[in-house]
């Protein structure tokens, strides 16, 4: 019973950490777009009237197509019922999905001998789990219920509509930032300034379109490594066996498969571990798009 409450309170402190962060997140937004208008129109409602509609639109844009996108950079295709790994693997999604009280999420493979999963979609009436063949050929069966736990809980805690939106607005601070960036270093903005207040708020700008797109990656970072964390928490619920996933964190924390990792490192934060870097390390880094699993794998162990 002690234990259930400090799991749920770990799991209450992760949630109440990730509003802070996304309120970041969208703070910041909204400052990059202020920096554009007040650099190109040296009027903040120019960039309300203009900026931040068109910023919304191209959100909009890639919120709207980034399940197509993440399956076309991960190169998955739909499971096949006639492979009998894969025709287990549907029943362990539709077992989880009744656990969790979920509608169950479309299948989908990664022909890859890395043992790794993911979910996407932007609700769990439309989502999806992905896993890797790798997976199915090298771990057990309560190995791979912990990882459908793992991503079922994604979806349940709505982690997969935060990380589409945060890739999203990660994406547009970027391109704002650059276009600011380059207009600057080629003399097309910021010019006719010539009061000591105007040249101040100009050099806040360049300021903040320089350190936008840093700070707005690292917290996309650091929402990626609490949900994990959560993620993590939640599936051993679903399942009743922590031990499952720690177990198929500790094969993936080895397993080092001779092929290269498959589909594009934009993804990355999505998979159960980053494919594209294996650390099992007890030091996480700022950059990490996971928490280390060494951590992971002595957290579920002292559930």
């Amino acid at each position: 019973m002690g234990k259930r409450i400090l799991i749920e309170d770990q799991i209450r402190r992760n949630k109440q950490l990730t509003i802070i962060i996304c309120t970041f997140m969208a703070l910041l937004f909204i400052a990059v777009v202020f920096a554009f208008g007040y650099i190109f129109f040296n009027n903040i409602y120019i960039a309300l009237a203009f900026g931040l509609p068109i910023a919304l639109v191209y959100v909009g844009i890639t919120y709207s197509f980034s399940v197509q996108t993440v399956l076309s950079a991960a190169k998955a295709r739909p499971a096949n019922p006639r492979i009998r790994e894969e025709k287990l693997l549907i029943y362990k999604v539709e077992e989880m999905a009744i656990a969790a009280g979920l509608p169950t999420p479309k299948v989908y493979v990664q022909d890859s001998e890395n043992i790794n999963a993911f979910a996407t979609g932007k609700k769990p009436e439309k989502s999806i789990i992905c896993v890797t063949t790798g997976a199915l050929n090298k771990l057990k069966t309560d190995e791979l219920e912990g990882v459908m736990g793992h991503e079922m809980s994604h979806i349940k805690n709505y982690d997969i509509l935060i990380a589409t939106v945060t890739i999203a607005v990660v994406g547009t601070i970027a391109l704002i930032s650059e276009i600011l960036f380059y207009s600057l270093f080629w003399g097309g903005a910021g010019r006719g300034r010539k009061s000591e207040g105007n040249a101040i708020l100009l050099v806040l700008a360049i300021l903040l379109i320089i350190l936008a797109p840093i700070f707005s990656r690292l917290t996309y970072l650091m929402i990626s490594r609490r949900r994990e964390y959560l993620a993590d928490s939640n599936g051993a619920y679903l399942t009743r066996n922590p031990e499952g996933l720690a177990k198929a964190l500790e094969k993936i924390k080895t397993d080092l498969p001779s092929e290269k990792p498959k589909g594009s490192k934009t993804v990355a934060p999505l998979y159960i571990a980053n494919p594209f870097k294996r650390s099992g390390s007890s030091k996480g880094s700022i950059w990490a798009t996971h928490p280390p699993i060494d951590e992971r794998i002595r957290r579920l162990r002292s559930m």
